[in-house]
């Protein structure tokens, strides 16, 4: 049984993490983070995840102290944007439930949203609620605010998706930064996966 620190300090992890993903799978906010994804970066460094994960998260430091955000974003546009080359990254819900963009999965994460007080502001966010990007600073915030329930319940509906993200990505032979990210994000999605069980 964890105590009540404890159990603090592991939330507050796990708010870092999701915000470290949501600035890497939003284009718009590649700019604005590279400082602060090596401050992240230089604080899950302390109690990594596994191996796998504080060995991608050396390449990543190593590549944002050297080139800061200029090869992360011209690998984002690569994988996820462009309609040309190797077969494209799904980067929503819809992709890999119903192989499309604005399906099902779309309807039951804005009817999750719903419950919160989180409302895409979508002059400055161009994606939709299914977008793996918003539901990272959307489980980040949730967390914040002590909604543990909803959370739980966002991250049920898009587990598998996270899983099918990270396999896309890993099948990319042009892939890199994004390659160590997902690394590290495999191991934080097993993690949540044994903490939520835990607490069930």
């Amino acid at each position: 049984m964890l105590s009540e620190s404890e159990q603090t300090n592991l939330i507050h992890a796990r708010m870092l993490y999701y915000d470290f993903f949501n600035g890497l799978l939003v284009f718009e906010m590649l700019d604005e983070r590279a400082e602060l994804a090596k401050k992240q970066i230089e604080i899950l460094l302390y109690e990594p995840l596994n191996d796998t994960a504080k060995n991608a998260m050396l390449l990543l430091y190593d590549e944002l102290k050297t080139h800061g955000m200029a090869n992360f974003k011209d690998e984002f546009s690569r994988l996820f944007a462009l309609p040309f080359g190797a077969k494209q990254v799904g980067i929503h819900l819809s992709h890999f439930y119903h192989h499309c963009i604005g399906g099902e999965s779309l309807l039951q994460m804005r009817q999750l949203v719903k419950q919160s007080d989180i409302r895409v502001q979508s002059e400055s966010f161009k994606e939709t609620e299914e977008h793996l990007g918003f539901i990272c600073g959307f489980m980040r915030h949730l967390l914040e605010i002590g909604n543990a329930q909803l959370a739980k319940d966002v991250f049920a509906l898009s587990k598998d998706a996270f899983l099918g993200f990270i396999a896309e990505i890993e099948a990319r032979e042009d892939a890199k930064l994004y390659v160590a990210i997902a690394q590290i994000l495999q191991s934080f999605i097993q993690f949540e996966g044994e903490y939520d069980s835990a607490i069930a």
